[in-house]
């Protein structure tokens, strides 16, 4: 908790003026500003729908509507926070392909934004879950808007919840839920949060807010939704050290997994690699050495083992596009992993830079099998693991360039390049974030 406290102290001054900062506008309001409340927010449902996994909605979304527009039953159904409903409709407003909603979005993100803090005073189990969502889809707004100071504490903000509803340890908490739906929900909160933190530690080098007891968790790895929904949920024994257990596991086929499930496993195995990265230093002694790559060797092996285990990538294009965003990215973060661990010994070592170069090269391949530019949006962050991947192979192409044993290589890696480069213009259209990263490019 004390690492939360520490990171929001350090960003919390600068969120006011970022984000509640600069004069209202006193301009007319134009027509569709005369929409309703319940207008608004219908159609702001409606038009997050096709992205709300890689926005980070989690809820269930039948139960959400039926809350927000069914009657009220105190104790079950009950309005949902203003907070959420900003949100929501922020997401509308920002994706708004009719121009119904623009308008609206700067009143929304100050609203979402001042009413986010409401929910923190409960310690209700519905209203932590409610405030975790509220700040899930706020980070990921302000990522999507490349804001990333704010992207950054509004995080740390979900993860303060989690911690606040022990959403970490759901594994002795089964039975007490009033469904397997509610069930979900807070499982699949759990793992989105992780993975947002896990990934973005790495690969945008935020803090991380899990500290070391993160793998005494005994949180169940999530399912699919529709599993919840249909209480199909297989439950042989009760999880324990979740997190722990996967990562000291030998081999595993991990098609059957949910993608959040993939997801999340993967971006483990990135911030392991992250670590372990960061741990080499030039003057150990030979033991330190020794027991540093034998830690080395180890996470590699389990993440060939992951990778290998995931179903081929010429899958991922079967997949509704709904969907397909978030497996991408988790294909995608699998292989960053692979990436991260060896980078640091490409000059030094051939097989961490043929690892290197394979883990780039998969990255393409996902993006060719997935046609990912056929997708109208997909989580930002994927920009960060593809503006990598096109830097080494910048590095590999000047490397290789004027050997004459290389020629085919280099034609091959620049055509690797190039798609990485168009797939970020593609997305850049709609998001700042991915802008920032393909102006990377042009500085390699």
């Amino acid at each position: 908790m004390q690492r939360i406290e520490d990171s929001i102290s350090l960003v919390e001054h600068r969120i006011m003026n970022l984000e509640m900062g600069g004069p209202s506008s006193t301009s007319p309001r134009p027509r569709s500003q005369q929409l309703s409340p319940t207008q608004i927010l219908r159609i702001s449902l409606e038009n997050i729908e096709p992205r709300s996994e890689e926005i980070g909605f989690f809820l269930n979304r039948p139960r959400f509507r039926e809350c927000c527009f069914g009657p009220v039953v105190p104790g079950r159904l009950e309005r949902p926070p203003d907070a959420l409903i900003s949100a929501i409709c922020l997401w509308g407003a920002c994706v708004d392909q009719s121009g119904q909603l623009r308008a609206f979005e700067e009143d929304l993100l100050a609203r979402a934004v001042a009413t986010s803090a409401q929910i923190l005073a409960s310690t209700h189990r519905l209203k932590i879950l409610y405030g975790i969502q509220v700040e899930v889809l706020l980070c990921q707004y302000f990522l999507h808007k490349g804001r990333l100071v704010e992207a950054q504490y509004h995080l740390s903000m979900a993860v303060s919840r989690l911690v606040l509803g022990d959403l970490g340890h759901l594994g002795h908490r089964q039975g007490t839920f009033v469904d397997a739906v509610e069930e979900g929900e807070h499982v699949i909160a759990y793992w989105t949060v992780l993975y947002l933190d896990k990934t973005w530690s790495t690969m945008l080098n935020f803090p991380s807010h899990f500290g070391p007891d993160m793998e005494n968790v005994d949180t169940p790895w999530p399912a699919e939704m529709a599993v919840y929904e249909r209480n199909q949920l297989q439950r042989a024994f009760r999880p324990v050290n979740t997190i722990h257990a996967f990562l000291e596991q030998a081999a595993g086929f991990e098609g059957h997994q949910s993608i959040l499930g993939l997801l999340t496993k993967a971006a483990i195995l990135l911030d392991k690699a992250n670590i372990v990265r960061q741990t080499w230093q030039p003057n150990m002694s030979s033991r330190e050495t020794t027991a540093y790559f034998q830690t080395f060797s180890r996470l590699n092996e389990r993440i060939k083992v992951f990778r290998d285990g995931l179903l081929p990538p010429n899958t991922l294009g079967g997949i509704a596009p709904a969907q397909r965003s978030r497996a991408v990215l988790a294909y995608c973060v699998a292989h960053a992993a692979a990436f991260e661990l060896n980078r640091k010994f490409i000059a030094t070592n051939a097989q961490c830079r043929d690892l290197t170069l394979t883990a780039c090269r998969s990255i393409v391949w996902v993006m060719r099998f997935a046609n990912v530019k056929s997708l109208a949006h997909i989580e930002p962050l994927v920009g960060t693991i593809w503006s990598a991947a096109a830097g080494f192979l910048a590095q590999e192409i000047a490397r290789c360039r004027g050997i004459p044993a290389a020629v085919t290589a280099v034609v091959e890696m620049q055509g690797e390049y190039d798609e990485i480069a168009s797939t970020l213009a593609h997305f850049a259209a709609e998001s700042t974030f991915m802008q920032s990263q393909l102006a990377l490019l042009t500085r390699t």
